[in-house]
């Protein structure tokens, strides 16, 4: 069968246009992948008075033990996993287990406190930067001046209120008084201090103090925590970076 004169035409035109096309495409663009790794990063503390030691999992993961007053996973680096939806187990010496439901927000780092007591606990999650905001890196430069340490304070005392801390070190001592007097499981922004070595004197429940001595490293920045019931007041300092 013949082809119309003006089907002839059409057919002529298109397989032009399909060719013009085909030499229009950028060869050199990267083909989008299969997959994103969405990641966070993540450290646990146990401050839960009278529960003792717990055993903790992770979605199935063991993180592995922290003593009262102690964090996991023990060595100096947060552990990375993957973001979203999380179950954390904490398996307590001399309290009964719980499961904690959280979400790890993509590309954040932060701390997970366990705090209360062996029979009313709860879990507090404090971000504290984005994982690519490193010391040295152009997009941490912000983050951390140099020649300056940086400490923030945590209550997780469950019947302690903190009001404010001295702090004296080699040049001047001066008292910072909190926002608002610090609950349970809240905490301060950090505070920027010239590195060296310092003594803080956190005053709690408008008359009682606990004192440490810490040395805060150029670019460092740690969280104060203040724990354990106010009879028997406890603080550790936890490096966050």
């Amino acid at each position: 069968m013949r082809i119309p004169h003006k089907s002839k035409l059409l057919l002529a035109l298109s397989i032009c246009t399909v060719v013009f096309i085909a030499g229009c495409v950028d060869t050199s663009v990267q083909s989008l992948p299969t997959s994103i790794d969405y990641s966070s990063q993540i450290k646990v503390v146990n401050l839960v008075s009278g529960a003792g030691t717990a055993t903790l999992t992770l979605n199935g993961q063991s993180l592995g033990t922290a003593e009262f007053g102690g964090e996991a996973p023990s060595q100096a680096a947060f552990l990375t996993i993957t973001s979203g939806s999380k179950v954390l187990n904490a398996s307590f010496a001399s309290a009964t287990a719980q499961n904690y439901q959280f979400a790890a927000t993509t590309e954040y780092k932060f701390r997970v406190f366990l705090v209360g007591t062996a029979a009313v606990n709860e879990m507090v999650m404090i971000a504290q930067r984005y994982i690519w905001q490193t010391p040295g890196s152009v997009n941490g430069n912000a983050l951390f001046p140099a020649d300056t340490g940086q400490v923030a304070f945590f209550n997780g005392s469950p019947d302690a209120v903190l009001n404010s801390v001295t702090i004296s070190g080699a040049t001047d001592t001066s008292t910072v008084e909190f926002d608002a007097p610090l609950g349970l499981g809240e905490s301060t922004s950090y505070m920027k201090l010239k590195a060296g070595s310092y003594n803080f004197d956190v005053l709690y429940n408008d008359s009682l103090h606990t004192t440490f001595n810490y040395d805060l490293s150029a670019k460092g920045r740690y969280t104060a925590a203040i724990y354990d019931a106010a009879a028997s007041i406890k603080n550790a300092v936890f490096v966050d970076d």
